[in-house]
């Protein structure tokens, strides 16, 4: 399949979502599911690797290097991509290679992504001169990704995501936020009247303000405003799991029939039932839930949500 040619906008949809709670509240919840765009590529990392991957093969070199842990979506996403288009890819893994590797990072070695794993120090400097041009020395020239897909194409990119719905018709947009790429794109394409709420994955994700600023001054996008992030559902830390995220997801799952992952989407609904409980949204309002993908990370984490809803 080609890449470029996985989805057409017309063929993404938009579910309604009957939860309880958010019937009683009045409050009509939605779903878009980038989930469905590529059984591969998924979700949001779609949009991310869209245009960079356009970059390399536009060029004379067709080798890229990027960064990810064992169950990274990028590196799996960018493995499948280099392998259905023809581009080397090398995947720096944090951490040392383990007996048995992850089945994120058999699939990767499966379709040819080369992988080198470095300690957790060498990991922190990924982005240091000397560690990238030890990279170049050993595989030879390459194009760079930072870690999580983020950077000068991402808002090219993910700014498309709001070309997918009929967002005026919203009071809230919500999505997931890792590394700040996606919630970047979708803020450069917000209607003014509506709001967005960023999600951070990660504990003391204050830095997430700055980062997101940042990438929009880069791509020379003035902030518009009306947009905000919820750091206080990371559940301790990124990938972490409660008690109270994995109950959320099973009764998102029992009510809809569509299965959430813990790491990102999870943990935004877990911010909108939140808010909801705190009286935020009135009634009538109407939410749009961003699903990202993700969900071939769901499998390490399968224990994890067993164990806390044990």
């Amino acid at each position: 399949m080609n890449v470029s040619a996985a989805i057409s906008p017309l063929t993404v949809p938009v579910e309604i979502i009957d939860l309880p709670l958010f019937r009683q509240a009045g409050v009509q919840l939605e779903l878009l599911r980038l989930d469905l765009i590529h059984p591969q590529i998924s979700g949001n990392k779609w949009f991310k690797l869209k245009y960079a991957l356009q970059a390399v093969e536009a060029s004379s070199c067709r080798r890229v290097v990027s960064f990810g842990g064992a169950w990274s979506n990028h590196i799996h996403a960018l493995a499948y991509a280099g392998f259905e288009r023809g581009i080397d890819t090398i995947g720096v893994i944090r951490g040392e290679r383990s007996a048995m590797l992850s089945p994120t990072l058999q699939d990767a070695e499966r379709w040819g992504m080369q992988l080198e794993f470095v300690s957790r120090s060498q990991y922190r400097n990924k982005q240091d001169d000397a560690f990238l041009a030890w990279l170049e020395q050993a595989y030879g020239e390459f194009h760079c990704l930072p870690e999580g897909g983020s950077g000068e194409w991402v808002i090219a990119g993910c700014r498309e995501i709001m070309s997918l719905f009929n967002t005026h018709d919203y009071d809230l947009i919500c999505s997931a936020c890792g590394t700040g790429g996606t919630l970047a794109g979708l803020i450069a394409s917000k209607p003014s009247d509506v709001d967005l709420l960023g999600v951070s994955a990660l504990k003391g994700g204050e830095f997430l303000y700055h980062d997101i600023r940042q990438l929009l001054t880069q791509a020379g996008i003035d902030d518009p405003g009306g947009w905000s992030l919820a750091l206080d559902c990371h559940e301790g830390g990124y990938a972490k799991v409660s008690s109270r995220l994995a109950l959320a997801m099973q009764q998102f799952t029992q009510c809809s029939g569509i299965e959430l992952e813990p790491v990102y989407t999870g943990k935004a609904l877990l911010a909108l039932l939140q808010r909801l409980a705190a009286g935020e949204f009135s009634r009538g309002s109407r939410i749009m839930l961003i699903h990202s993908g993700g969900m071939q990370g769901l499998r390490g984490m399968q224990a994890a949500l067993r164990k806390k809803l044990s």
